[in-house]
């Protein structure tokens, strides 16, 4: 395309494909906001319907599904830093940056990226590690 140059990568984590659903909700807003597509230490991406301005704060919860069918939620502080429109205009990928986690909700996410990389999660770019 002319005129657009390509944005070059900032993530200071790898990030990782998510293949287990993992719903996100604006709590602030008590709605349904989409599912998680990658994930890394500092940040997730979420496909959504919905569209959050650039730059808005918003607390997020996490539902995680365990193996055994019950539903464990945490919240995150985040940012939205990006959106894209996805497969038309119905979709949204939004890049969310979090914002003041808790040394226990880090541990959160540290623990699902590992539990993904467990079983078989690759890198959006690329084969898993």
């Amino acid at each position: 395309m002319l005129g657009r140059k390509k944005m070059k990568e900032q993530r200071a984590e790898t990030r990782w494909k998510i293949d287990q659903f993992l719903a996100i909700y604006d709590e602030d807003q008590a709605t349904f906001l989409g599912r998680v597509e990658d994930l890394s230490e500092n940040g997730m991406s979420v496909l959504s319907t919905e569209t959050v301005p650039v730059g808005n704060h918003l607390r997020l919860a996490v539902e995680v599904i365990q193996d055994d069918g019950s539903v464990k939620t945490f919240f995150l502080r985040c940012r939205s830093l990006w959106i894209r429109a996805e497969s038309g205009d119905k979709y949204h990928r939004i890049g969310f940056q979090f914002s003041g986690i808790s040394n226990s909700d880090a541990t959160r996410v540290r623990k699902l990226i590992d539990y993904q990389r467990s079983h078989g999660a690759r890198r959006p770019d690329g084969p898993a590690r």
